[in-house]
């Protein structure tokens, strides 16, 4: 076996030797020879590496790997060895086998100053990987924050700095069974665990389908002993109607009319002057009692009565945001009960609009909102009632700390205004080409082949870019702190259960 060669430069193995091609080297990219079978075993795309120019150290990332060997370049090389003759053993075909490994460089550091690279590698430099202390300060890697799991290919832990990463917003994006919940769950399981001292937000969980109640289990578990979970099922909660105004009802039901609007408004502000709690009762009485075109009356008490079939509408707000937001307290509102996604957007925009208040005024601490189904929340295309909270919110929510994660399978189907107003997004498997011109259009950073290397991604891989790291940079998600006990059920186990099958040992 051939011993692999070891660089002067703290023990770190020579992959290979820069190459002169006819595109390259450039102070883009530059492509190396790997001849060792030895160094082959180690180097694969996403890989970072290193070469030394001058006093210059030029960091880059392995885009694409292709194998070359001459001899099975050759039809009549193949075909004559067919025909009875072993010409692998004339012809060395075994020592002509060597790997190309194109690499598009990130930048270069000149004493601890982190630049652009300006000018090509030199044909014939060592190329190695890249040391784990100088790559942690490049990519902008932390000792304190947020564990997210481990770079790949290399020994570092993807700490993450929980401003970059949230203060400017986040949006997760995975096919579905890709592991978009379970990485939502490391991120909550790092918050949650984060001491006083450390700064902690309050998190509010917009649960569409139940995936994240058992987090109520946590304080189960040694690492989150003294933790403060509160889960509110959808028939728990209600919407006080003195807390939204008629603009509110009026996102509701878009196709409202100018005649509609203006009556509903001289309803709301007649109410509001009498200083009584505000009521859908109140206000379908005020309707019937107030002079106005039939028609108009009509529709207005069609749409109100819409709203109070919801059931969602009470006298007082439960859960009562200012007691239930809290630092370092997680808040589920569970909505998998619900099968309308126009009431499910009612209570979105209502608890984001009153979130989004209260923090305006610094009447609650800091909020990190997750929105699974967030292209649900803030379609591209249609208008639903939420979205203009979420819109809101992506733009100004920065500025008094009021942060959103958005958790979609179909980025495609996302507000491209929400978005782009996350400022880091962390992509795990994506399959579908749609998605995936979407994300290469709204990503800074990612070129073709990074897209190409997100489709081989497994679960629990994914590529983390944005303001949260220098570069863009491949992680494994670590496990989840909470036992497996507490994950999604199995498919085969529950059907057992449910027909009382006694499995023995």
């Amino acid at each position: 076996m051939t011993i692999l060669n070891w660089s002067i430069m703290a023990g770190v193995p020579v992959l290979g030797t820069v190459v002169a091609t006819h595109e390259g080297p450039t102070a883009l990219d530059f492509d190396f020879v790997i001849s060792e079978e030895s160094a082959r075993q180690y180097i694969e795309s996403g890989s970072f590496v290193q070469t030394q120019r001058g006093e210059e150290l030029i960091l880059g990332m392995v885009q694409k790997l292709r194998r070359v060997n001459r001899y099975y370049s050759s039809p009549d090389i193949i075909h004559g060895s067919s025909g009875g003759v072993s010409l692998p053993s004339v012809y060395p075909a075994d020592k002509w086998d060597y790997v190309i490994a194109s690499v598009r460089i990130l930048g270069s550091y000149q004493g601890n100053l982190r630049v652009r690279a300006t000018r090509p590698v030199l044909p014939g430099s060592l190329v190695e990987f890249a040391e784990d202390s100088i790559l942690q300060q490049f990519l902008g890697l932390g000792e304190t924050g947020l564990n997210l799991g481990k770079v790949r290919q290399s020994d570092l832990t993807a700490v993450i700095n929980i401003d970059k990463l949230l203060q400017k917003h986040l949006a997760i994006m995975s096919i579905s069974g890709g592991g978009k919940s379970y990485a939502t769950s490391v991120i909550i399981e790092e918050l949650m665990k984060r001491k006083k001292t450390e700064g902690r937000p309050a998190l509010v969980v917009f649960d569409v389908h139940g995936e994240y109640k058992n987090l109520t289990q946590m304080s189960k578990f040694s690492h989150f002993k003294s933790v403060d979970v509160e889960r509110i099922t959808a028939d728990k909660l209600s919407l006080a109607m003195g807390y939204l105004s008629s603009s509110d009802l009026r996102k509701f039901f878009p196709t409202m009319s100018y005649a509609q609007s203006r009556e509903l408004d001289a309803i709301m502000s007649k109410l509001r002057i009498e200083r009584e709690p505000i009521t859908i009762e109140k206000i379908i009485s005020k309707i019937y009692s107030t002079e106005m075109n039939q028609l108009v009356k009509d529709a207005l008490l069609g749409w109100v009565n819409m709203l109070k079939g919801t059931r969602i509408f009470g006298n007082a707000e439960y859960p009562q945001l200012e007691k239930s937001i809290q630092p370092g307290k997680l808040l589920i509102i569970d909505l998998s009960s619900l099968t309308t996604l126009w009431t499910k957007r009612i209570i979105l925009h209502y608890f984001l609009t009153r979130i989004f208040k209260l923090r305006r005024f610094k009447e609650i601490c800091p909020v990190v909102s997750f929105i699974e189904e967030a292209h649900q929340f803030a379609p591209e295309t249609v208008n639903a009632a939420s979205k203009s909270i979420i819109h809101t919110i992506a733009r100004e929510g920065r500025k008094f700390l009021c942060s959103l994660v958005l958790i979609s399978q179909r980025p495609v189907n996302l507000s491209t205004t929400a978005l782009s107003q996350c400022n880091t997004h962390l992509i795990l498997r994506i399959l579908n080409p749609h998605d995936l011109a979407w994300i290469g259009k709204s990503s800074e950073g990612i070129n073709q082949e990074t897209l190409g290397m997100i489709t081989t991604l497994g679960v629990g891989e994914g590529l983390l870019v944005g303001e949260a790291v220098n570069y863009p940079i491949f992680l494994q998600v670590r496990k989840k702190l909470m036992t497996a006990e507490f994950d999604d059920p199995s498919l085969a186990n529950e059907s057992i259960l449910y027909e009382k099958i006694e499995i023995k040992p």
